[in-house]
């Protein structure tokens, strides 16, 4: 009688307990509050995907095509080595797509996806081949002197990768980011070639719509919150399993084999979900602080975060916030340039500082690496320099580095300079940039 009343007590004891373990399993996952996306009507990024979805299928079935862009888009810069005339097949080819995204410009866009990490995005690479494009008939276009249809497409492009990384994730933001990179590449590389106070002009109104409509890395950042909440929720709930995120793991470095095999075996996501959720979310509410800050007083608190699910966002999340400070200084370094020559031809002489060009320019004139105002100096026989101090944070001088994350950065390319002064292997840096 005894022994069945222990039997009972223990099976009673067990069943409190079990039952304990699972409102506490299902509390913890209730704490997990992921608002649903919401898209506005007749949104443009809907016909933005079926462009991109066509010209990857143009791709697939036209081996020249394919070959063609292979070659030509080898490095960062388009390679001019390839012949006139397969360039001219491959624009003649992908223009029916340029001509399909610029009427949706004027669209409300919203980046659609949902909050699932194993969610694919595949129009993104086909964004960023219509900006490569772009790129070669706005160096057409400036080389034949035809300035304002050059400004035209580079507009309407800035207008895309704004459209199509708004309310999306830190992927987007950066593919965003690259698309601007590539659409002012030939305008950098020629830019002091411009003459024509018309398109130097152009060139301070695109910085400057740039500056008011430019999507914020803070709202990619929340969105990529969610997706990391999205992913501790998923692999509580067992919808996401180790295999499921095999691709994610490459981005961990472990300690021991014994480690690896328990993360890939899924036992180390089950037991570890609870202390990384945790931490996600302690770190990214430290970092939605330093981005309310302005750029040049953020001060992004290191991404040395221990627990491994986290470790799979970091490379982009760290990736992100330097590339930001890049994108918004080169921007304003074009635009300056344009307001300090225009200035030059309006005046005769160069701005004293610029602090003179401050009321029409606002921001613009500052460094988002510093807080202050860019590098500014004028020299009475070599023009005048102008850069931000760059990802190192040192006043180089005005030197261009074969290492982008050391030297300057100019509002010109290193390709706008003369061969012999270019950074190369031989010669790491160039010698200080003067410009006119």
């Amino acid at each position: 009688m005894r022994e069945r009343r222990s039997l009972w007590a223990l099976m009673a004891f067990l069943f409190i307990g079990l039952s304990c373990g699972i409102l506490w399993w299902t509390q913890q996952l209730h704490e997990i509050v992921i608002p649903p996306r919401q898209y506005p009507p007749n949104n443009a990024y809907d016909a933005y995907k079926q462009i991109a979805q066509a010209m990857y299928d143009q791709w697939k079935q036209d081996e020249r095509l394919r070959m063609i862009e292979r070659e030509l888009f080898k490095g960062q810069e388009f390679n001019p080595a390839v012949p006139e005339a397969d360039k001219r097949y491959c624009l003649q080819r992908r223009r029916p797509f340029l001509e399909a995204y610029r009427k949706h410009l004027d669209q409300p866009c919203v980046a659609v996806y949902e909050y699932d990490p194993l969610w694919l995005m595949p129009e993104l690479a086909m964004f960023r081949q219509i900006a490569r494009i772009e790129s070669i008939l706005i160096d057409d276009a400036l080389e034949a002197g035809r300035d304002a249809e050059a400004i035209q497409h580079l507009r309407d492009l800035m207008r895309f990768s704004e459209q199509v990384r708004t309310d999306g994730t830190l992927t987007h933001y950066l593919v965003g980011s690259s698309m601007i990179k590539i659409g002012l590449r030939p305008i950098r590389q020629r830019l002091m070639q411009i003459q024509s106070p018309e398109t130097l002009d152009a060139l301070v109104g695109l910085a400057q719509q740039y500056e008011q409509q430019r999507a914020p890395l803070k709202t990619a950042i929340q969105h990529e919150y969610y997706l990391g909440l999205a992913l501790h929720r998923d692999i509580a709930s067992g919808k996401i399993k180790a295999d499921d995120i095999q691709a994610m793991m490459s981005n961990i470095t472990f300690n021991s084999g014994f480690e690896r095999w328990l993360y890939e075996s899924g036992f180390g996501l089950r037991l570890t979900w609870r202390r990384s959720l945790l931490e996600w979310q302690q770190h990214c509410k430290s970092v939605f602080a330093e981005l309310e800050k302005p750029l040049g007083e953020r001060k992004i608190p290191a991404t040395n975060l221990k627990q491994r699910i986290n470790q799979m966002f970091l490379h982009e999340l760290d990736l992100a916030v330097d590339r930001e400070l890049i994108e918004v200084a080169i921007v304003r370094l074009v635009g300056c340039y344009a307001a300090i020559r225009r200035y030059h031809q309006q005046r005769g002489a160069y701005p004293p500082s610029l602090e003179a060009l401050r009321p029409e320019l606002g921001e613009m004139i500052i460094d988002p690496f510093t807080g202050k105002p860019f590098v500014y100096r004028t020299h009475p026989k070599r023009g005048f320099q102008l850069y931000s101090v760059g990802e190192n944070r040192r006043d180089d001088g005005g030197q261009l580095s074969v290492d982008q994350r050391q030297g300057d950065l100019l509002p010109i390319t290193e390709g706008a300079l003369p061969e012999g002064q270019r950074p190369s292997q031989t010669r790491l840096s160039s010698p200080p940039v003067w410009l006119r």
